[in-house]
């Protein structure tokens, strides 16, 4: 797995919303492995923070997605939406400013965000080495059937997070009063097409020429 340049690390727990503290300890009482942290701000538009921690298996990953809902929903924390909770391979946890993705860790591997997000500032956690080890995860099987990714292809956010409300605007807008009269007086000034007569569209043939088929 990638790690971010240290030059990217700017962020300490302390710059972490509170909630999002919450998450990582509940995560890592749970034994979750392998916290990372991300400051996306600047990268996407639908979030500041992005978890990412590891399970060791699909129970494992649900006890700790459960732990962390439970948790925050103490402290008025709701999230907004979730996602991979039927497989738990891979649980997606929406909290608006923040989001936390808990991995069955060989589908972490698998999809590597870290690395796809390397130019995000990763936060200094000043971990133990038995929270940030994954030595024994690592010879865990990679599922055959992989999950699908979760959320946007562009990141982690929900498929209605990014729809494009613009072309709904266009239905059926009005031209500005400008423009609609500048259309109308450039119809108005152009010499009209004279078109035939329904008449001249017939041939007119000679009084004897159905003779010859008597």
């Amino acid at each position: 797995m990638q790690n971010a340049s240290p030059d990217a690390v700017t962020f300490t727990r302390n710059d972490l919303p509170q909630n999002l503290v919450r998450a990582l300890d509940v995560a890592i009482d749970k034994s979750a492995k392998a916290p990372v942290i991300l400051h996306v701000t600047d990268i996407t538009g639908y979030t500041d923070w992005v978890l990412i921690v590891s399970g060791r298996s699909d129970r494992h990953v649900s006890a700790v997605s459960d732990s962390i809902n439970a948790e925050l929903r103490k402290h008025g924390c709701k999230a907004q939406g979730t996602d991979g909770f039927g497989d738990h391979s891979w649980d997606l946890l929406d909290y608006d400013d923040f989001m936390i993705h808990v991995f069955y860790h060989p589908v972490r591997m698998h999809y590597d965000l870290e690395s796809m997000w390397s130019d995000a500032a990763r936060v200094e956690l000043d971990l133990p080495p038995e929270v940030t080890d994954t030595s024994e995860l690592d010879a865990l099987d990679t599922p055959h059937d992989l999950p699908a990714y979760r959320g946007d292809l562009v990141f982690g956010g929900f498929e209605d997070e990014f729809d494009d409300d613009d072309d709904d605007e266009l239905d059926g807008a009005e031209l500005p009063d400008e423009l609609d009269a500048e259309v109308e007086a450039t119809a108005s000034s152009q010499d009209p097409v004279d078109l035939p007569d329904d008449d001249d569209d017939d041939e007119q043939l000679p009084p004897d020429a159905g003779d010859e088929l008597d």
